[in-house]
Protein backbone atom coordinates (compact mmCIF):
# COMPACT_ATOMS: atom_id res chain seq x y z
CA UNK A 1 0.00 0.00 0.00
CA UNK A 2 1.30 3.45 -0.91
CA UNK A 3 1.84 6.24 1.58
CA UNK A 4 -1.48 7.89 2.35
CA UNK A 5 -3.38 10.32 4.53
CA UNK A 6 -6.70 9.07 5.83
CA UNK A 7 -9.61 11.51 5.47
CA UNK A 8 -13.26 11.00 6.32
CA UNK A 9 -13.93 10.39 2.61
CA UNK A 10 -11.10 7.88 2.28
CA UNK A 11 -7.33 7.93 1.73
CA UNK A 12 -5.62 10.64 -0.30
CA UNK A 13 -2.08 11.03 -1.56
CA UNK A 14 0.03 13.11 0.84
CA UNK A 15 0.71 15.74 -1.82
CA UNK A 16 -3.05 16.40 -2.02
CA UNK A 17 -3.19 17.69 1.57
CA UNK A 18 -2.42 21.34 0.84
CA UNK A 19 -2.76 24.20 3.32
CA UNK A 20 -3.89 22.66 6.60
CA UNK A 21 -5.38 23.74 9.90
CA UNK A 22 -3.95 21.20 12.33
CA UNK A 23 -6.37 21.46 15.27
CA UNK A 24 -10.03 22.36 14.88
CA UNK A 25 -13.55 21.35 15.88
CA UNK A 26 -16.14 21.66 13.13
CA UNK A 27 -18.81 20.54 15.59
CA UNK A 28 -18.42 20.46 19.36
CA UNK A 29 -20.01 20.12 22.76
CA UNK A 30 -17.89 21.50 25.58
CA UNK A 31 -20.72 21.78 28.07
CA UNK A 32 -18.79 19.38 30.29
CA UNK A 33 -16.58 22.40 31.03
CA UNK A 34 -19.45 24.78 31.80
CA UNK A 35 -19.09 26.72 35.04
CA UNK A 36 -21.95 28.11 37.14
CA UNK A 37 -21.79 31.91 36.73
CA UNK A 38 -22.33 34.40 39.54
CA UNK A 39 -25.92 35.64 39.86
CA UNK A 40 -25.27 38.82 37.91
CA UNK A 41 -24.26 36.72 34.87
CA UNK A 42 -26.90 33.99 35.18
CA UNK A 43 -28.78 35.42 32.20
CA UNK A 44 -25.95 34.22 29.97
CA UNK A 45 -26.35 30.50 30.75
CA UNK A 46 -28.70 29.74 27.85
CA UNK A 47 -28.18 32.91 25.84
CA UNK A 48 -27.51 32.73 22.10
CA UNK A 49 -24.46 34.85 21.26
CA UNK A 50 -25.46 38.20 19.76
CA UNK A 51 -23.81 41.49 18.94
CA UNK A 52 -25.33 42.90 22.12
CA UNK A 53 -24.06 40.26 24.56
CA UNK A 54 -20.80 39.30 22.86
CA UNK A 55 -18.64 41.53 25.06
CA UNK A 56 -20.21 40.01 28.17
CA UNK A 57 -19.64 36.46 26.92
CA UNK A 58 -16.03 37.21 26.03
CA UNK A 59 -15.32 37.94 29.69
CA UNK A 60 -15.94 34.26 30.49
CA UNK A 61 -17.38 32.07 27.77
CA UNK A 62 -17.58 29.08 30.16
CA UNK A 63 -20.58 30.72 31.82
CA UNK A 64 -22.67 30.05 28.69
CA UNK A 65 -23.86 26.53 27.84
CA UNK A 66 -25.09 27.69 24.44
CA UNK A 67 -21.74 29.17 23.48
CA UNK A 68 -20.03 25.85 24.27
CA UNK A 69 -22.27 23.80 21.98
CA UNK A 70 -22.48 23.75 18.16
CA UNK A 71 -24.07 20.86 16.23
CA UNK A 72 -25.22 22.44 12.97
CA UNK A 73 -23.29 20.84 10.06
CA UNK A 74 -24.83 23.22 7.52
CA UNK A 75 -23.44 26.24 9.36
CA UNK A 76 -20.15 24.41 9.84
CA UNK A 77 -19.87 23.82 6.10
CA UNK A 78 -20.46 27.52 5.50
CA UNK A 79 -17.81 28.43 8.08
CA UNK A 80 -15.31 25.93 6.66
CA UNK A 81 -16.02 27.28 3.18
CA UNK A 82 -14.47 30.58 4.21
CA UNK A 83 -11.23 28.71 4.89
CA UNK A 84 -11.46 27.00 1.48
CA UNK A 85 -12.05 30.35 -0.22
CA UNK A 86 -8.92 31.70 1.51
CA UNK A 87 -6.82 28.97 -0.12
CA UNK A 88 -7.26 26.24 2.48
CA UNK A 89 -7.40 22.55 1.64
CA UNK A 90 -7.56 20.49 4.84
CA UNK A 91 -9.04 20.72 8.33
CA UNK A 92 -7.97 18.31 11.05
CA UNK A 93 -10.94 17.82 13.36
CA UNK A 94 -9.77 16.41 16.69
CA UNK A 95 -13.14 16.15 18.44
CA UNK A 96 -12.79 13.08 20.65
CA UNK A 97 -15.18 11.28 23.01
CA UNK A 98 -16.27 13.73 25.68
CA UNK A 99 -16.75 16.50 23.11
CA UNK A 100 -19.51 14.80 21.06
CA UNK A 101 -17.72 13.57 17.91
CA UNK A 102 -19.92 13.00 14.85
CA UNK A 103 -17.96 11.24 12.08
CA UNK A 104 -20.89 11.06 9.67
CA UNK A 105 -21.45 14.81 9.96
CA UNK A 106 -17.76 15.40 9.22
CA UNK A 107 -18.20 13.32 6.08
CA UNK A 108 -21.17 15.50 5.08
CA UNK A 109 -19.16 18.68 5.67
CA UNK A 110 -16.24 17.38 3.59
CA UNK A 111 -18.61 16.47 0.75
CA UNK A 112 -20.36 19.85 0.88
CA UNK A 113 -17.17 21.93 0.94
CA UNK A 114 -14.71 19.90 -1.12
CA UNK A 115 -12.24 20.15 1.75
CA UNK A 116 -10.17 17.29 3.08
CA UNK A 117 -11.30 16.57 6.64
CA UNK A 118 -9.07 14.38 8.78
CA UNK A 119 -10.82 13.09 11.89
CA UNK A 120 -9.14 12.36 15.21
CA UNK A 121 -10.18 9.54 17.53
CA UNK A 122 -9.79 8.87 21.22
CA UNK A 123 -10.95 10.12 24.58
CA UNK A 124 -10.80 13.71 25.84
CA UNK A 125 -9.74 14.54 29.38
CA UNK A 126 -11.13 12.68 32.37
CA UNK A 127 -13.43 15.49 33.52
CA UNK A 128 -15.54 15.10 30.36
CA UNK A 129 -15.80 11.31 30.28
CA UNK A 130 -18.44 8.93 31.64
CA UNK A 131 -17.27 7.03 34.73
CA UNK A 132 -17.64 3.64 33.06
CA UNK A 133 -14.70 4.23 30.70
CA UNK A 134 -12.22 5.37 33.34
CA UNK A 135 -11.24 1.86 34.43
CA UNK A 136 -10.29 0.72 30.93
CA UNK A 137 -6.88 -0.92 30.78
CA UNK A 138 -4.07 -0.11 28.36
CA UNK A 139 -5.02 -3.21 26.37
CA UNK A 140 -8.67 -2.18 26.19
CA UNK A 141 -7.82 1.39 25.23
CA UNK A 142 -5.41 0.19 22.55
CA UNK A 143 -8.17 -2.02 21.14
CA UNK A 144 -10.51 0.99 21.03
CA UNK A 145 -7.99 3.27 19.35
CA UNK A 146 -6.80 0.74 16.80
CA UNK A 147 -10.36 -0.19 15.88
CA UNK A 148 -11.25 3.44 15.24
CA UNK A 149 -8.24 3.78 12.93
CA UNK A 150 -8.62 0.48 11.10
CA UNK A 151 -12.38 -0.14 11.00
CA UNK A 152 -14.16 3.13 11.75
CA UNK A 153 -15.10 5.39 14.61
CA UNK A 154 -17.93 4.95 17.08
CA UNK A 155 -20.12 2.58 15.10
CA UNK A 156 -19.48 4.18 11.68
CA UNK A 157 -17.16 3.23 8.83
CA UNK A 158 -15.39 6.62 8.99
CA UNK A 159 -11.76 5.89 9.78
CA UNK A 160 -9.65 8.13 11.98
CA UNK A 161 -6.58 9.73 10.43
CA UNK A 162 -4.92 10.68 13.72
CA UNK A 163 -5.23 9.77 17.40
CA UNK A 164 -6.40 12.75 19.40
CA UNK A 165 -6.81 15.16 20.75
CA UNK A 166 -6.07 12.81 23.63
CA UNK A 167 -7.02 14.72 26.75
CA UNK A 168 -4.92 15.21 29.86
CA UNK A 169 -5.40 17.25 33.00
CA UNK A 170 -2.97 18.45 35.67
CA UNK A 171 -1.86 16.32 37.30
CA UNK A 172 -2.26 13.72 34.57
CA UNK A 173 -4.87 11.17 35.68
CA UNK A 174 -4.23 7.40 35.61
CA UNK A 175 -6.77 6.89 32.81
CA UNK A 176 -5.09 9.59 30.75
CA UNK A 177 -1.66 8.01 31.25
CA UNK A 178 -3.03 4.64 30.17
CA UNK A 179 -4.50 6.20 27.04
CA UNK A 180 -1.15 7.76 26.14
CA UNK A 181 0.56 4.41 26.51
CA UNK A 182 -2.14 2.77 24.41
CA UNK A 183 -1.75 5.44 21.73
CA UNK A 184 1.98 4.79 21.47
CA UNK A 185 1.23 1.10 20.95
CA UNK A 186 -1.34 1.82 18.26
CA UNK A 187 0.99 4.27 16.54
CA UNK A 188 3.58 1.50 16.25
CA UNK A 189 0.97 -0.91 14.90
CA UNK A 190 -0.74 1.37 12.39
CA UNK A 191 1.63 4.27 11.65
CA UNK A 192 -0.91 6.89 12.71
CA UNK A 193 0.11 10.17 14.37
CA UNK A 194 -0.80 11.38 17.87
CA UNK A 195 -2.18 14.72 19.08
CA UNK A 196 -2.29 15.42 22.83
CA UNK A 197 -4.21 18.11 24.73
CA UNK A 198 -2.21 19.24 27.77
CA UNK A 199 -3.78 21.16 30.62
CA UNK A 200 -3.61 24.59 29.02
CA UNK A 201 -1.90 26.72 31.65
CA UNK A 202 -0.08 23.94 33.49
CA UNK A 203 3.33 22.51 32.63
CA UNK A 204 2.66 18.85 31.91
CA UNK A 205 4.04 18.92 28.36
CA UNK A 206 7.34 17.22 29.14
CA UNK A 207 5.61 14.65 31.34
CA UNK A 208 3.38 13.80 28.37
CA UNK A 209 6.41 13.44 26.13
CA UNK A 210 8.15 11.26 28.73
CA UNK A 211 5.15 8.93 28.93
CA UNK A 212 4.87 8.60 25.16
CA UNK A 213 8.59 8.07 24.72
CA UNK A 214 8.67 5.44 27.46
CA UNK A 215 5.82 3.63 25.68
CA UNK A 216 7.73 3.61 22.38
CA UNK A 217 6.06 6.43 20.46
CA UNK A 218 7.76 8.11 17.50
CA UNK A 219 8.02 11.63 18.93
CA UNK A 220 8.55 13.16 15.51
CA UNK A 221 4.92 12.27 14.79
CA UNK A 222 3.49 13.58 18.05
CA UNK A 223 1.82 16.99 18.18
CA UNK A 224 1.43 18.78 21.51
CA UNK A 225 -1.54 21.13 21.34
CA UNK A 226 -2.08 24.62 22.75
CA UNK A 227 1.60 25.46 23.28
CA UNK A 228 0.74 29.07 22.42
CA UNK A 229 -1.43 29.40 25.52
CA UNK A 230 1.79 29.85 27.50
CA UNK A 231 3.84 32.95 26.72
CA UNK A 232 7.02 31.21 27.82
CA UNK A 233 9.73 30.99 25.15
CA UNK A 234 12.08 29.02 27.40
CA UNK A 235 9.40 26.39 28.02
CA UNK A 236 8.71 26.23 24.28
CA UNK A 237 12.43 25.64 23.72
CA UNK A 238 12.44 22.72 26.15
CA UNK A 239 9.43 21.11 24.46
CA UNK A 240 10.94 21.56 21.00
CA UNK A 241 14.20 19.93 22.08
CA UNK A 242 12.30 16.67 22.57
CA UNK A 243 11.51 16.46 18.85
CA UNK A 244 7.71 16.75 18.98
CA UNK A 245 5.63 19.22 16.99
CA UNK A 246 4.36 22.28 18.85
CA UNK A 247 0.85 23.42 17.96
CA UNK A 248 0.29 27.16 17.98
CA UNK A 249 -3.36 26.45 17.54
CA UNK A 250 -5.45 29.05 19.38
CA UNK A 251 -5.00 32.06 17.10
CA UNK A 252 -7.92 34.44 17.31
CA UNK A 253 -8.90 33.46 20.86
CA UNK A 254 -8.12 36.33 23.22
CA UNK A 255 -10.70 35.68 25.92
CA UNK A 256 -10.70 36.65 29.58
CA UNK A 257 -11.94 34.53 32.48
CA UNK A 258 -13.58 36.46 35.29
CA UNK A 259 -13.81 33.42 37.55
CA UNK A 260 -10.05 33.39 38.21
CA UNK A 261 -8.82 36.63 36.63
CA UNK A 262 -6.83 34.88 33.91
CA UNK A 263 -6.70 35.69 30.20
CA UNK A 264 -5.54 34.07 27.02
CA UNK A 265 -2.52 35.45 25.19
CA UNK A 266 -3.02 37.94 22.41
CA UNK A 267 -2.16 37.02 18.85
CA UNK A 268 0.72 39.49 19.13
CA UNK A 269 2.13 37.50 22.05
CA UNK A 270 1.63 34.24 20.17
CA UNK A 271 3.43 35.60 17.13
CA UNK A 272 6.33 36.78 19.26
CA UNK A 273 6.77 33.29 20.73
CA UNK A 274 6.40 31.69 17.32
CA UNK A 275 9.02 34.01 15.85
CA UNK A 276 11.50 33.02 18.56
CA UNK A 277 11.09 29.37 17.59
CA UNK A 278 11.45 30.20 13.91
CA UNK A 279 14.59 32.22 14.63
CA UNK A 280 15.95 29.19 16.47
CA UNK A 281 15.48 27.04 13.36
CA UNK A 282 12.38 25.18 14.56
CA UNK A 283 10.14 25.78 11.51
CA UNK A 284 9.90 22.03 10.86
CA UNK A 285 8.26 21.49 14.29
CA UNK A 286 5.45 24.04 14.17
CA UNK A 287 1.75 23.78 13.32
CA UNK A 288 -0.84 26.56 13.14
CA UNK A 289 -4.58 26.56 13.80
CA UNK A 290 -7.45 28.13 15.80
CA UNK A 291 -8.95 25.35 17.99
CA UNK A 292 -12.44 26.67 17.29
CA UNK A 293 -14.50 25.23 20.13
CA UNK A 294 -16.99 27.98 21.00
CA UNK A 295 -19.61 29.82 19.02
CA UNK A 296 -17.83 33.08 19.78
CA UNK A 297 -14.99 31.99 17.49
CA UNK A 298 -17.27 31.36 14.50
CA UNK A 299 -17.62 34.09 11.88
CA UNK A 300 -21.41 33.76 12.04
CA UNK A 301 -21.31 35.00 15.64
CA UNK A 302 -18.78 37.77 15.06
CA UNK A 303 -15.60 35.77 15.60
CA UNK A 304 -12.53 35.44 13.39
CA UNK A 305 -13.55 32.05 11.96
CA UNK A 306 -11.52 29.43 10.13
CA UNK A 307 -9.98 31.92 7.68
CA UNK A 308 -8.14 33.89 10.38
CA UNK A 309 -4.86 31.97 10.08
CA UNK A 310 -4.54 31.87 6.27
CA UNK A 311 -5.45 35.53 5.96
CA UNK A 312 -4.78 37.74 8.99
CA UNK A 313 -2.10 35.66 10.74
CA UNK A 314 -0.21 34.79 7.58
CA UNK A 315 -0.15 38.47 6.59
CA UNK A 316 1.09 39.46 10.05
CA UNK A 317 3.80 36.81 9.97
CA UNK A 318 4.95 38.03 6.56
CA UNK A 319 5.15 41.56 7.92
CA UNK A 320 7.36 40.20 10.73
CA UNK A 321 9.78 38.78 8.17
CA UNK A 322 8.61 35.17 8.15
CA UNK A 323 9.48 33.69 4.76
CA UNK A 324 7.14 31.89 2.39
CA UNK A 325 9.23 28.79 2.90
CA UNK A 326 8.62 28.92 6.66
CA UNK A 327 4.91 29.49 6.13
CA UNK A 328 4.75 26.51 3.78
CA UNK A 329 6.51 24.35 6.35
CA UNK A 330 4.08 25.22 9.13
CA UNK A 331 0.90 25.04 7.05
CA UNK A 332 1.67 22.38 4.42
CA UNK A 333 4.83 20.32 4.90
CA UNK A 334 4.61 19.70 8.65
CA UNK A 335 0.95 18.59 8.67
CA UNK A 336 1.69 16.39 5.65
CA UNK A 337 4.58 14.69 7.42
CA UNK A 338 2.59 14.31 10.63
CA UNK A 339 -0.46 12.78 8.97
CA UNK A 340 1.19 10.55 6.38
CA UNK A 341 0.75 6.85 7.10
CA UNK A 342 3.49 4.84 5.45
CA UNK A 343 2.48 2.03 3.14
Amino acid sequence: MADRIQTVLGPIEPDALGLTLAHEHLLFDLRCLWEQPPPERAHLIDAEPTTENRAELERDLYHSKTTLHHDDPVLSAKEAGRFRDAGGSTIVDVTTIGLAPDPNALRDIATATGLNVVAGAGYYREKCLPPEVLDRSVDELAEDLEGWVVDGMYGTDVQAGILGELGTMSPIRPFEERQLRAAARVQRATGVAINVHPSIWAHEHLRIVDLLEDAGADLSRVAISHCDQLVEPEWHRQIAERGVLLCFDTFGAEFEYESDGSREPTDTERIDCLKRLLDAGRASQLLLSHDICSRLQLHHYGGPGFAHVPTTIVDRLRSEGVSQGELDEMLVANPRRLLTISG
